[in-house]
């Protein structure tokens, strides 16, 4: 998810010419190639959360994942284009995990509300190197970077927006918009979230989530005690 496809570019510019599908140690090149973007991947979310993104040099996530330099760069045209593939690589599986678990039964609103803010919360606390590096790596790293990372909270505040509409058409919340709401109760929990990865005695997590919980009670079940604006 790069803008404008650039280093998905720069890697099918990379291949073109090469004979396609070889065998070699038992794995086609494609295999290896996905490979040895795991291989990276893994490497770049233990040292980014652990020595920071500018303190990281190519070299340093080549050798600690045992990938040749000239095959990073046949992936990557550079360290934020491959920061950035982790990036939503992370931001993709919390996606899921939060999807996933809104696909159950619930018998109320908020039991469905905590399942979903349990499931995000969990994607990134469960491993804080994952909380690392989306809440607190990722910021500064340029403006093309900022301008990506402000989508990414736009598109955790539509998460919620979908929820809240998916609500006021069950009739349980009425109707008026949710937008801005939405994207002021992800900016609130995208803050509690860096906090709690700062705190050197960070609160459980369970906490965390009851928290965010009445965050979203009182965002979006509040609204709907006021009359929509003119």
């Amino acid at each position: 998810m790069v803008a404008d496809g650039k280093w998905e570019n720069h890697v099918r510019s990379a291949e073109s010419g090469r004979p396609k599908g070889r065998i070699y140690g038992g794995l086609t090149q494609e295999k290896r190639r996905e490979a040895r973007r795991s291989r990276l991947l893994e490497a770049g979310l233990e040292l980014f959360s652990s020595e920071g993104y500018h303190r990281t040099p190519i070299e340093r996530i080549c050798e600690r994942s045992h990938v040749a330099t000239r095959h990073f760069y046949e992936l990557y045209p550079g360290k934020e284009e491959f920061f950035r593939d982790l990036l939503d690589t992370l931001i993709e599986d919390s996606r899921r995990a939060v999807l996933e678990a809104l696909r159950g039964e619930f018998k109320d609103p908020v039991e469905e509300v905590r399942a979903g803010i349990s499931a995000f919360v969990r994607s990134y606390l469960d491993d804080p190197r994952r909380a690392r590096v989306v809440l607190v790596e990722a910021v500064g790293i340029s403006p093309e970077m900022e301008r990506h990372r402000r989508e990414l909270i736009h598109g955790f505040a539509r998460i919620i927006e979908e929820k809240a509409e998916e609500m006021k058409r069950s009739g349980t919340l009425p109707d008026r918009d949710y937008s801005m709401g939405s994207l002021a109760l992800a900016g609130a929990v995208n803050e509690l979230m860096i906090d709690w990865v700062y705190s050197k005695s960070p609160p459980p997590k369970e906490r965390v989530i009851e928290e965010i919980v009445d965050l979203f009670r009182l965002v979006i079940f509040g609204l709907s005690t006021l009359r929509d604006r003119l």
